[in-house]
């Protein structure tokens, strides 16, 4: 064991929290508290890191974001790409039952997937799972009118083939102003709600008498990190960070991988007195 990690006493506990799927553990020596994250006032000339400035009771302070701080797109970046994603299934949706429209309209096969599972939207629905219960819960809604959707092909594949076109036009209209239409009321509420659904949290530090913040996805635990158990990060992990992250442990109770924040290196390269003194009053 090196010098560095003999300063940790074994009765100091870690808050233990989450960025993606990553624990972090602060040491709570330099905890002050855990709140929801402020509304943040933004300031220039900073790095991307940096979200802001917040009002903690009085106490104004920076706000620096942990996902990007290690490298990590940010919550809302995630979000709208997420967002991009589904916008561009739904389009896809559009454009399959068109197609099936026009179709039967010039007399042609069809040519796009009648099985739910393997259009591109299916294949991402099968696969994904999300650890948001909300989400989870509205994506399962999904299921039923994207089944019906592609099972319309079928069903106009055989009024086609018994030259039943006038039927199976009205089939792909009657799909499109109920099946369609609520699948893409889904996608807007899914989207919506990736948008909002997860507020910050923040985890207000101290170091050299000076408070700031840091956003993470969640606050999970408070647990002890025996000495012995922590180690230094084997440089093949890349997950130092300009040395934001230099020791790991293994939490008791789970086995799962903490990384150990080094507090004091999030705010390196940031002049916080400099920058505190350009706002307002």
């Amino acid at each position: 064991m090196s010098a560095s990690l003999k300063t940790y006493s074994a009765e100091m506990p870690w808050a233990m929290v989450q960025v993606k799927n990553r624990v972090f553990a602060v040491p709570t020596r330099d905890l002050r508290e855990i709140i929801m994250a402020p509304e943040t006032a933004r300031i220039p000339n900073v790095p991307d890191y940096i979200v802001g400035v917040v009002n903690v009771r009085g106490a104004v302070m920076p706000l620096l974001d942990l996902r990007k701080r290690i490298g990590l797109p940010s919550a809302s970046e995630e979000a709208e790409s997420f967002c991009a994603l589904m916008e561009q299934r739904e389009q896809d949706h559009r454009k399959w039952l068109a197609e099936l429209e026009a179709s039967v309209q010039q007399r042609r096969p069809f040519g796009l997937t009648t099985d739910p599972h393997k259009c591109a939207f299916g294949k991402w629905y099968d696969t994904y799972r999300s650890d948001d219960a909300w989400i989870a819960s509205l994506l399962r809604k999904f299921d039923a009118p994207h089944q019906e959707i592609h099972g319309i092909g079928i069903e106009v594949g055989a009024l086609v083939d018994r030259n039943a076109y006038a039927e199976a036009e009205d089939l792909v209209a009657q799909t499109r102003h109920a099946a369609l239409a609520k699948m893409l009321q889904l996608f807007d509420e899914l989207k919506d709600m990736a948008r909002h659904a997860r507020r910050a949290t923040a985890v207000i530090l101290i170091q050299d008498g000076k408070l700031f913040a840091v956003a993470v996805d969640t606050a999970l635990s408070i647990e002890k990190l025996p000495p012995e158990a922590i180690e230094e990060v084997p440089a093949l992990l890349g997950v130092g960070h300009d040395g934001v992250v230099r020791r790991l442990a293994k939490r008791a109770k789970t086995q799962e991988i903490a990384l150990l924040l080094e507090t004091g290196r999030l705010l390196a390269g940031f002049e916080m007195d400099a920058q505190l003194a350009e706002l307002p009053a």
